[in-house]
């Protein structure tokens, strides 16, 4: 089966690290192209070199890692999100330093770079705010007709996280989100309402024998986040088995402003649907898939 031509933009981020052990650990399923980086848990800076410290873990250090915006589109990067993702941006877990150099492109050119030469078979795992994408689109108008799909872990069908109405991803950079949803490309939309329903706890992997460099990095992940959900991995895990999640066609729009549902997406059922938004889930299937990443990259 020819493999997923796949990038990752992120910002790595407790629940990004599952994200790329995800995409990692099924190289036969995934041709990651490239990792391309935003900040939002983090400054980007940090992110990126975690994003590079996360793929010499697991011996992708060949995976082009490119840097993206050190801005949101109408503001600043607030403050780092400690609570969630600690000092570092990966839940205080020191791992060890890479010393690969960043990609020479910047990640939307990344972006649409890796686009044209897919040939439009490009899928993007967008799990920040959609920054770098909404720039790519805006760079290369032309870039839609070469991605396939975008699947996008962000905003949510019931409450959020930032605020009541709006999921952290989307409420960061609700300008952006808006592009990215009125690009024409296809899109998948994995929400807090799913995610939020598939808790990521400790004894899901405590049978599975694992190299102790990467399965203590887990467990200490997991008990930094108090084994709640891991919404970027769920995501992810969706591309690897499709039984995971319950989609509905939808056309989802985004609230941009400053009033209190700034970053609110709205699913209408009745319009020309625009994505696909993730209605319900599988839990047990989605734990057999991160069962299968450990024991996947206990090979690596």
């Amino acid at each position: 089966m020819e493999r997923i031509p796949i990038i990752i933009d992120t910002d790595p981020g407790v629940d990004d690290f599952f994200c790329l052990a995800l995409c990692c650990a099924f190289k036969d399923l995934f041709d990651l192209r490239a990792v391309t980086t935003i900040g939002g848990n983090n400054s980007t800076d940090v992110t990126t070199q975690n994003a590079l410290d996360i793929l010499k873990l697991f011996k992708r250090a060949e995976v082009p890692v490119a840097r993206g915006a050190g801005r949101y589109l109408c503001g600043s990067f607030g403050l780092p999100v400690i609570k969630a993702h600690g000092i570092n941006g990966i839940g205080n877990v020191y791992l060890e330093h890479s010393d690969t150099k960043i990609d020479r492109l910047k990640a939307w050119d990344k972006i649409h770079r890796e686009a044209i030469k897919s040939n439009g078979k490009l899928v993007l795992v967008c799990v920040g705010p959609e920054t770098n994408l909404a720039m790519a689109f805006s760079k290369y108008p032309q870039l839609p007709s070469f991605i396939r799909r975008i699947v996008i872990m962000g905003g949510t069908l019931t409450t959020g996280n930032a605020t009541e109405y709006a999921e952290a991803n989307i409420w960061h950079d609700a300008e952006a989100a808006k592009i990215v949803f009125e690009s024409g490309v296809p899109i998948d939309m994995i929400g807090l309402n799913v995610t939020r329903k598939a808790p990521l706890t400790k004894t899901i992997f405590e049978d599975i024998e694992c190299d102790p460099k990467i399965k203590d990095v887990i467990m200490e992940l997991i008990s930094f986040r108090h084994e709640e959900a891991m919404h970027d991995a769920v995501a992810m895990a969706t591309l690897i088995n499709e039984n995971i999640m319950t989609f509905k066609d939808a056309h989802t729009s985004v609230i941009e402003g400053k009033d209190e549902k700034r970053g609110m997406t709205v699913a209408d059922y009745d319009q020309i649907p625009n994505s696909r938004v993730a209605v319900d889930i599988n839990v047990e299937e989605y734990y057999k898939v991160m069962r299968e990443m450990l024991r996947r990259l206990a090979e690596i």
